[in-house]
Parts: C-alpha cells; structure tokens; sequence
C-alpha cells in the first residue's frame, strides 16, 4: 500500500483479534503519550469535546465538517474546534461512502494542522473499543483504511528518515488497538526501511565531520 514499500496483496485490512485483554500496559503507555503530546491542551472545552462519547457527538459534525473544510481559505486561521470536527468526520465519511472528503481534507489539512497533531485528535478519538463489538470492528477497520490512504497519499508525512516520530506513534498505537493488522505489518517494515536510513546518513555525516 505505501509508496515506499513494495505491494502486497491486499486483504482485511484487520485480521481477527481475539486478544483484547493482553495490552493494557501498552494502551496506558499510548495514553500517556497522547496527553503529552496535545496540541489543544489549554483549551479545555476542546479535550472535553474530544472525550465525549463518539456515537453522540457525530451527529452533530457531520452536516458542517465538510463546509468547514471547503470555507477554511476564506479564515485566516482555522479555530481547534474546526480541527477537532473535520478529523472527528474522518472514519465516518468513509463508512457513509463518501471518499471525496478525506482526499479533500489530505490535500488541504497542513495549511492549519501537523500530521502529529491529526494523529492525536485521531488516536484520542478513538482511545476505547468494545471487546468482540462488530460495530468496533468496522470502525477499526475504516480507521486502517483511513491511514492507508493517508500514507499512501501523502508519503511524505511518514516517510523522513529524519522524523520517524508519525511513524512510531502510529505503530504504537496499532500495537495496542490493532495487533493484528495488515497495516502494523506495512508500518514495521516502513520504520525498518527508514531507521537504515536514518543510521547511514548519520555515519555519512560522521565521515563528512
């Protein structure tokens, strides 16, 4: 699926998982990451939306998510709750069938939000699934494709052997959420690629200096 790695074949993309229990020193190490690294931590109306549950408040986003994403140039800074709303509308637009808003939001998201931040306000989102709930399921699923597109989209927000920072945060949480997946499997071959790199133009450097 990436661009920076050879294809494989494409299937599930989450694989069945009956081990929920077995990480709950990982979700707690995940969790803790999440905090430290919010980008919205002095807005507190901000983290309460994002805690609320995600069945009742997608009601009420998804209806202006996707205005908010085709008026955002007309604004010259676009508020948190705008950011926490559009990424809010990512899973669900995919599940309604309409992949038109998260290509939009790919193409447009890094004039006012990092892929780090994205990836908390996504991660924080979606931080408890029901043990053997198909519904969780579907939305883990959704998820993967999600960051699928997004690395296959946008290679360059994962892809620098200089900041493999996205890259092992994604792993992270795919360890916890998604053990099993095809996409932790593209992920670990990914970082593997990038931290070779990243270990030769060190020592090139070294030579230089």
């Amino acid at each position: 699926m990436f661009s920076c790695l050879p294809r494989t074949p494409r299937g599930s993309s989450l694989k069945n998982d009956k081990t929920e229990g077995h990480g709950s020193i990982w979700r707690h190490r995940v969790h803790s990451c999440l905090q430290r690294l919010w980008p919205f931590s002095r807005k507190g109306k901000i983290l309460t939306k994002v805690s609320q549950d995600r069945d009742s408040s997608d009601q009420g986003e998804k209806a202006s998510a996707s205005m908010d994403l085709q008026e955002h140039h007309r604004v010259s800074r676009v508020s948190a709750e705008t950011v926490v709303k559009l990424v809010n509308n990512l899973v669900p637009s995919l599940q309604e069938g309409d992949p038109f808003f998260v290509h939009a939001f790919l193409s447009k998201y890094r004039s006012f939000a990092t892929p780090l931040q994205v990836l908390d306000l996504l991660f924080m989102r979606y931080a408890n699934f029901s043990p053997y709930s198909e519904e969780d399921e579907q939305v883990k699923n959704t998820l993967c494709s999600f960051l699928h597109t997004w690395m296959d989209k946008n290679p360059e927000d994962f892809c620098d052997p200089l900041d493999l920072f996205p890259l092992k945060y994604v792993k992270a949480y795919l360890s916890v959420y998604m053990p099993h997946s095809d996409l932790i499997d593209h992920v670990s071959m990914l970082l593997t690629q990038l931290q070779q790199e990243q270990v030769k133009h060190s020592e090139e450097k070294e030579e230089e200096d």
